[in-house]
């Protein structure tokens, strides 16, 4: 799934982003969580926030934002925001890391009527001013100028911000969730669903069990606390995620769950063909090729007798996937989702 999240040089939103600053001097430019933009020198400093942003030819620093170095230095921050105010916490490094009458400039696609006035009223609360400067087929280009009203208070406390997930599945403590993440202020419905299945299942005491596509560990930490003696790989691709699986692994004494930054299963790891048990929450909103490439290396991670767990609104998709693997499949029908049981012989 590497570049998944990578410009599409024809999107009139990255257009208008790339012309915003194109005429800068690449040492004075920051490239805030979003792919390398079309036209631009290289030397800018880019920091990215997930594996799959990384590119061989525009390298960027995989770092979460609260990690960033702010020494101001940048004369303007070009930030690509998924969703408004998600968006915007992947863009604070900008802020804080621009010089005195910097310029920050975001583009937004309109998600909802509301999106780009919700993210400019945000932008203005932090730096004193936004405003619209073109727009494009629902894109806004947003500028912001840094100056002596810029609320470094209120810029860090949206940094540290921290949520709280309490779901009895899980056990007495809560999980504890950021901005930036999937499903960020509560376990999603498919995840419920497939740990609902799980608990209803006899399952043989695995030694070994991965979490592929971790987000913040919920899979995993319940196979751990479900399995005090196994161990746990949760695999995840977004830097403050598996940050977040690590913190809630020591809030909940899971000792032997380790969270592996990577972009789907490697080639190369100790744990491949030992693994008895695999969850899979898979992102099926990815492209065929992309979650056929996430699907595919499952047996080969797995020892004889071992299994792989999904879920999913649709099962076709997946299903004709495993085919392609030779698994035995079995589907198990849950309010809203499937869940999928996969063995390879």
């Amino acid at each position: 799934m590497q570049g998944e999240n990578l410009f599409n040089p024809s999107d009139p939103g990255v257009r208008l982003l790339a012309q915003a600053v194109q005429d800068l001097p690449p040492q004075a430019l920051a490239l805030v969580y979003g792919g390398p933009l079309p036209g631009l020198r290289q030397g800018a400093t880019r920091w990215a926030i997930d594996v799959r942003e990384q590119s061989a030819e525009e390298p960027a620093a995989l770092v979460a934002p609260w990690a960033v170095d702010t020494t101001p230095r940048f004369r303007a921050a070009a930030v690509w925001p998924r969703a408004p105010r998600q968006g915007l916490l992947r863009g604070l490094p900008g802020p804080r890391s621009l010089g005195p009458a910097a310029r920050r400039t975001p583009a937004v696609r309109r998600p909802q009527r509301q999106g780009a006035p919700s993210l400019a009223r945000t932008i203005t609360a932090l730096l004193g001013s936004c405003e619209t400067i073109e727009r494009d087929r629902g894109y806004h280009l947003l500028a912001a100028e840094k100056t002596d009203r810029f609320d470094a208070k209120a810029a860090a406390e949206l940094l540290a911000a921290r949520y709280e997930i309490a779901e009895p599945l899980l056990g007495e403590v809560p999980l504890l969730s950021a901005p930036g993440v999937f499903c960020r202020k509560h376990l999603d419905d498919g995840t419920r669903a497939l740990l609902t299945a799980l608990a209803a299942t006899e399952l043989p005491t695995p030694r070994r069990v991965i979490d592929l596509g971790a987000g913040i560990g919920p899979l995993a930490l319940w196979a751990a606390k479900r399995w005090p003696k196994g161990h746990v790989l949760a695999v995840e691709s977004n830097v403050i995620a598996a940050s977040l699986v690590r913190e809630n692994a020591a809030r909940l004494g899971c000792e032997r769950v380790e969270a592996l930054l990577s972009d789907g299963l490697p080639a190369a790891h100790p744990w491949r063909g030992t693994v008895e048990l695999a969850l899979v929450n898979p992102p099926t909103h990815a492209p065929p090729e992309a979650f056929a490439a996430l699907v595919k290396p499952l047996p080969h991670w797995l020892r004889e007798g071992g299994e792989a767990w999904f879920v999913v609104n649709r099962s076709g998709r997946l299903v004709q996937v495993l085919q392609d693997t030779r698994a035995q499949i079995e589907t198990i029908e849950a309010p809203g989702f499937w869940i999928v049981r996969a063995r390879w012989s």
